[in-house]
């Protein structure tokens, strides 16, 4: 079984319109894993958004980096999830040509990571729902955080 999968335009925007907050513009997505993370080009290089974690990372400045590394063992193994596409499919849990696989419930919601809660999901939708569940499990910014003062919030008697 193939642990890439392309995608449409139209898919990949629709999925991808739940992780602005991540800072995704100006990136292009190229393809995705089974497991519906997806991997964008840049001008910088290669960048891998994490749908089970939640993370955009520049990974890879070029495009044969990234090859071998998804090649790699360890790649199969970390990135791809190899064993998990393995084991799901051995339970007959086998996405079709538009669907990837996901865990549910999410394991940002206290799912398990393991092959027992995966089920295939359409892509778009999954990678939709994926970066709304991260995006409203963020914590609130603190406005001391941003640099604002709560000097003038209180009545002074």
């Amino acid at each position: 079984m193939e642990l890439l999968r392309p995608f449409t335009p139209g898919a990949f925007r629709y999925g991808l319109a739940s992780w602005t907050w991540l800072g995704i513009h100006g990136k292009t997505p190229r393809f995705a894993s089974l497991f519906g993370d997806v991997f964008l080009e840049s001008l910088e290089g290669w960048w891998f958004l994490d749908t089970v974690e939640g993370t955009l990372e520049l990974r890879w400045p070029t495009a044969v980096e990234l090859t071998a590394e998804l090649e790699s063992p360890d790649g199969r193994t970390d990135i791809l999830l190899e064993d998990l596409v393995i084991e799901a499919a051995r339970h007959g849990v086998i996405p079709q040509h538009d669907e990837v696989l996901t865990f549910m419930p999410h394991p940002r919601l206290g799912g398990r990571f393991s092959a027992d809660s995966v089920v295939p999901v359409r892509f778009e939708l999954a990678l939709r729902l994926a970066g709304e569940v991260h995006r409203q499990a963020r914590p609130e910014p603190s406005p001391l955080l941003l640099g604002h003062s709560l000097a003038g919030r209180h009545a002074h008697s």
